[in-house]
């Protein structure tokens, strides 16, 4: 991973970054958003693969059930999430702290159009003791900088 602190303050991106015991359920993130006193949409990020092996990151909220025919039809590929060991092994990260930016080599990223509508966006940067929250408005920026293959998922009918 990199340091998405690090390459945030070199680009000139606004964030927030919140150090807090370590979270890996939704109803804990909440507690600790009280606790810690930031606000923002909390999103989840789900580490997809599809047949050959390609990772895809799915930005979304944490309450809403994923529409895989939807997101395979979206970038021409069927996919699936990686199983739980396999995520570790490939990212050095935790179910319910997937970072949706800053891998090691380019995963094109799928955002659920919905949360363009939000101000800010609240997600875990790879860590499940930190809390990263970023401007909705600066999230073309942040695909640019990191050079992401962006996807936007329109929303459902």
């Amino acid at each position: 991973m990199i340091n998405l602190e690090q390459k945030f303050k070199e680009s000139g991106i606004d964030f927030e970054l919140y150090n807090h015991r370590a979270i890996y359920t939704n109803e804990d993130a909440l507690i600790v958003k009280q606790e810690e006193k930031f606000s923002g949409t909390e999103t989840k990020s789900l580490y997809l693969k599809d047949k050959k092996a390609n990772n895809y990151i799915f930005l979304t909220y944490t309450t809403k059930k994923s529409d895989f025919k939807r997101l395979s039809n979206l970038v021409g590929q069927k996919l699936s999430v990686v199983s739980s060991e396999q995520m570790e092994k490939q990212t050095g990260q935790r179910p319910g702290a997937v970072s949706p930016f800053g891998y090691d080599v380019n995963v094109p990223i799928i955002v659920d159009e919905r949360l363009l509508g939000e101000e800010k966006l609240v997600f875990a940067p790879g860590r499940p003791d930190q809390t990263m929250v970023v401007k909705v408005s600066d999230l073309n920026n942040i695909i640019d900088v990191l050079d992401l293959e962006p996807y936007f998922l329109p929303l459902e009918d």
